[in-house]
């Protein structure tokens, strides 16, 4: 697989978007690994089959382009392909894909967004379009579907802290003068999951890029209690867990992709 080439979203949509990219692939068989972000690929004639933990993409010409959306997973993602297959990608913020759509995908690791199938009812020709056309597209139409949902900047405010603070979900709660409930509410509303699997995705990306900037010369201890872990353990049983394999294993087998952090490992090609 080639480097990744990202594009930032617009400002009228940067609130809820990250970036978007476009790739091939090409009887490609890798893991993708877990954040806190929501994603959408959309496939250029293929069949999509998954599992909890897997994806299976294969070229069909008798399928139509389709939308894609995968929920935030907390263990590694298998993801294998047949022929060539383009896809093109929406990074969304915790939080972003929420306010586009009224479907609840709380419990769902892939889901289908039905507000979404009118979008090749007038783009036939979307995957021939140059890139910057193509998100110029996809901004159009998500304006059409945008409808904020209530109390969003609280729910900003909890991932700022998040991101920034070693505290806990409780904690946090009680610095944005919220009770845990309420948290925990507003959390499902706007993320689709709960604020524990925000938290681990967070430690979890958080760590991979301390580990990227020291170059490898890296303690694991230091990188444990920087991520508020007690010990070097329990950092470890949570690393094992998203990934499958150490912290010291893990930048000996996978390869960054982009400068917006996209972590794959590739498996022996089939």
């Amino acid at each position: 697989m080639m480097d990744i080439t990202t594009i930032s979203p617009s400002t009228s949509l940067s609130k809820y978007i990250c970036f978007y990219y476009e790739l091939e692939l090409h009887n490609e068989n890798y893991y993708a690994f877990p954040s806190s972000n929501n994603v959408i690929c959309i496939f250029e004639q293929a069949s999509v089959n998954y599992t909890t933990d897997a994806i299976h993409i294969k070229k069909d010409i008798s399928a139509p382009n389709s939308f894609t959306a995968l929920n935030k997973y907390t263990k590694p993602l298998l993801v294998t392909s047949e022929g060539k297959v383009r896809e093109f990608v929406i990074i969304f913020k915790p939080y972003g894909l929420s306010q586009f759509t009224i479907t609840d995908f709380t419990n769902s690791p892939f889901f289908h967004i039905q507000e979404f199938d009118d979008f090749f009812n007038f783009q036939t020709d979307f995957f021939e379009l140059p890139i910057a056309k193509k998100v110029s597209i996809v901004e159009s139409y998500l304006l059409s579907k945008l409808n904020e949902k209530k109390e969003l900047s609280l729910i900003v405010d909890a991932l700022n802290l998040l991101q920034q603070e070693k505290l806990s979900i409780k904690e946090i709660a009680k610095a944005l003068k919220c009770s845990y409930k309420k948290l925990y509410r507003l959390f499902i509303t706007h993320c689709r999951c709960s604020p524990t699997v925000i938290r681990n995705n967070i430690r979890f990306r958080n760590a991979l890029e301390k580990i990227k900037t020291q170059n490898r010369n890296f303690k694991l201890s230091d990188i444990a209690f920087d991520q508020g872990f007690y010990d070097q353990a329990s950092f470890n049983r949570m690393f094992k867990n998203q990934t499958g394999i150490t912290p010291k294993q893990f930048f000996n087998q996978v390869s960054v992709f982009s400068q917006k952090n996209i972590y794959f490992k590739n498996l022996k090609e089939r």
